[in-house]
């Protein structure tokens, strides 16, 4: 029998494990927010001077033997989301009540508080009162709903959006652009060396090596290479094709692969049985479906007893016109929190072309790699909602199924349309639908 921590596990089904593992977190988020309140109090009763420390921190680092920075940490937590009283009773409002309402529900955590504390910190001053609130009312949205690197990178985006001039590069910079490289012929003829580039040529440089450093697995054998040896070989073939012909450089997303698919119709609509692709290759259906969404397809019509009917010209399922307009909607993979830019995504088929589904822009979408794969092969689903894709998770991670966005892709608005996102939403951050970053 497996007991941990009075909980017997080894009798609980998988389906009770994940239910279980939501709960403790929720739990412990909630505990969390009791004991900033506790922190909030003892703060407003200067507890930690009349009992003879320097401040709250150090009493709070000495009772809970915690690191110095933890304990500071939790302090400006509770100082940042918890009402409290100041001498002679004053009240004191919290600078992030939204946050401290979330982590009192137990939705979002420490990290989660410390990620929106730390991006409001850093806004530019001055900052209006209502951009600020509604700034703070996106990033709980989003921390209610996402890990904190994904409410990290709203954060910027939000920054970015406050302090649109930045640092402005100099005359010089401009006129000529800093790039360097450095390298040394080592044995055999091999080089070794580093380089730096500029923003601009560095966009041209990864816009054509990540089409190409994609790991190239089947099912049978995985790419064993690492990051740094795709990226090598990936370099190797850029550096190939322009000495042959710099014109023929790769298109938005590289040349996709011919997919000649050899299977009958029934199982590609189905989604069972097994095809083969160039006759060599086993796959089954379903992986021939996702492998079909953006490539060009031969197809072969195959009788009852497997003769050849009619074999059909090639045809490319996703043109280059309706690519474009997908990369203009998405601007990245739409899995919620994928970071991947639009160049290495695969164009899915909402509802995939074997089943009648058209290669229009309302049934496509751009998922990377690792996320289409993930689509076509776990319960996860997706719908095309308003004009924009969303992502309905499996009911281990959501019972109600509610669906997703992703919101790291979306630019081109300040805060006067957030707000008027907010608006059209709801008045409350907890009753808002976000719809994203992005122009209305």
């Amino acid at each position: 029998m497996t007991r941990t921590f009075g909980i017997d596990t080894s009798r609980m089904s998988e389906e009770e494990l994940l239910t279980a593992l939501g709960d403790l977190e929720q739990q412990r988020r909630a505990l969390y927010a009791r004991e900033l309140a506790v922190l909030a109090e003892l703060d407003g009763r200067d507890t930690a001077s009349q009992q003879g420390y320097r401040d709250l921190p150090t009493l709070t680092r000495e009772i809970l033997r915690l690191n110095a920075y933890d304990a500071r940490q939790r302090v400006a937590h509770a100082r940042a989301v918890v009402r409290r009283y100041g001498p002679g009773g004053i009240p004191l409002e919290p600078d992030l009540p939204e946050v401290g309402a979330a982590a009192a529900e137990g939705v979002i955590g420490p990290e989660h508080i410390e990620t929106i504390r730390a991006t409001i910190a850093r806004f530019p001053q001055p900052v209006s009162l209502p951009d600020r609130e509604h700034a703070e009312a996106l990033l709980t949205k989003a921390a209610r709903e996402y890990e904190p690197h994904t409410v990290t990178a709203l954060g910027k985006e939000i920054l970015a959006r406050l302090d649109q001039d930045g640092n402005p590069p100099s005359e010089e910079e401009l006129a000529r652009p800093e790039r360097s490289l450095d390298w040394r012929e080592t044995r055999g003829g091999r080089l070794r060396g580093t380089f730096e580039l500029d923003a601009e040529t560095a966009a041209v440089l990864t816009g054509l090596i990540e089409p190409r450093a994609k790991p190239a697995s089947t099912t049978d054998e995985p790419d064993r290479r690492s990051k740094f040896q795709r990226q090598g070989d990936a370099f190797a073939d850029v550096l190939r094709v322009a000495a042959g012909c710099p014109e023929e450089g790769p298109t938005e997303a590289g040349e996709p692969f011919t997919v000649m698919v050899t299977i009958t119709l029934d199982d590609l609509k189905h989604g069972t049985g097994y095809g083969l692709l160039h006759g060599q290759e086993s796959y089954s259906a379903a992986q021939i479906r996702r492998m079909a969404c953006d490539s060009y397809v031969v197809p072969a019509v195959l009788g009852g007893r497997g003769e050849i009917l009619d074999i059909g010209q090639r045809t490319r399922t996703v043109p280059l016109a309706i690519r474009r307009a997908l990369i203009l909607r998405d601007r990245g993979c739409t899995f919620p929190g994928c970071r991947r830019k639009p160049k290495p995504c695969h164009a899915h088929h909402v509802t995939p072309w074997a089943l009648g589904g058209p290669t229009a822009l309302h049934n496509l979408t751009l998922l990377c790699w690792y996320h289409h794969n993930l689509i076509h092969h776990t319960d996860w689903s997706m719908r095309i909602r308003n004009g924009l894709p969303e992502l309905i998770p499996p009911t281990f991670l959501d019972p109600e199924r509610r669906p997703r966005r992703n919101l790291l892709h979306r630019q081109g608005l300040g805060l006067e349309g957030w707000r008027s996102v907010m608006l059209r939403a709801g008045p409350r951050a907890a009753d808002t639908e976000v719809i994203g970053i992005s122009t209305l």
